[in-house]
């Protein structure tokens, strides 16, 4: 049995990766979209170089510390309520969170070479809208899907094992279900649309789902390291 500070530990990691990631990202709200000129563009990603570094640094903290531990602590104490399932739901959750964090590096590395102002001067304009097509790409559609798998595999053993309120459980499978139904936006073009607006609902699910599955993780008695 892991002693009852890892499990706080990893738990108040999940909050504060909720914190830091909103201070990070509220920074940069106004990001590029796919219709925007690459004048357009380029002028925002020279204005925000700054900014971009910021965030740059807070996702790196968030995502690649405070979430992993997260998820780690998460794993442990699913791991053994998932026992029916031989661990499946929760090691597909925790593979989600693994991948994450190796998309969130590379998001990390992506913007401060776009907005470096040697590179935006140089680049032409269509590499400049590709590049920062990616980007929104990345933040709409894959980014989603792997959270989305992250909360489907916890929430599908909170609702068999009970570990967790049931409410968390729900919310988790209704978050992952908008995060797959926005990541539809492609088919339209347009991030704006009402399904861009559901892959965004998604991520308010997401980050309630976190505090509360960190509130829980921090209030429970102990929890079992698989």
């Amino acid at each position: 049995m892991a002693s009852l500070s890892w499990n706080k530990v990893t738990g108040w990691s999940g909050v504060a990766f909720v914190v830091v990631f909103l201070a990070s990202e509220l920074a940069l709200a106004d990001t590029p979209a796919l219709e925007d000129s690459a004048g357009d563009v380029r002028q925002w990603f020279e204005a925000n170089t700054t900014q971009i570094a910021w965030t740059t640094w807070g996702v790196a903290l968030s995502v690649g510390l405070l979430f992993l531990l997260f998820a780690s602590g998460l794993r442990s104490l699913l791991g053994p309520a998932d026992a029916a399932n031989a661990g499946v739901w929760s090691r597909l959750s925790f593979a989600s969170a693994v991948a994450m964090v190796a998309v969130a590096a590379a998001k990390a590395a992506f913007w401060p070479i776009i907005s470096h102002e040697d590179v935006v001067a140089a680049a032409s304009d269509g590499s400049v809208k590709i590049l920062a097509s990616i980007e929104v790409v990345m933040i709409a559609t894959v980014i989603p899907w792997i959270l989305a798998v992250f909360m489907l595999g916890a929430s599908v053993v909170i609702l068999q094992s009970g570990i967790m309120a049931r409410w968390l459980g729900w919310l988790g499978l209704v978050s992952a279900l908008f995060f797959a139904i926005g990541s539809l936006w492609l088919v339209t073009g347009n991030e704006e649309s009402l399904l861009g607006f559901l892959g965004l609902t998604g991520y308010v699910g997401f980050l309630i789902w976190t505090l509360g599955a960190a509130t829980g993780m921090i209030r429970s008695d102990s929890v079992s390291v698989s």
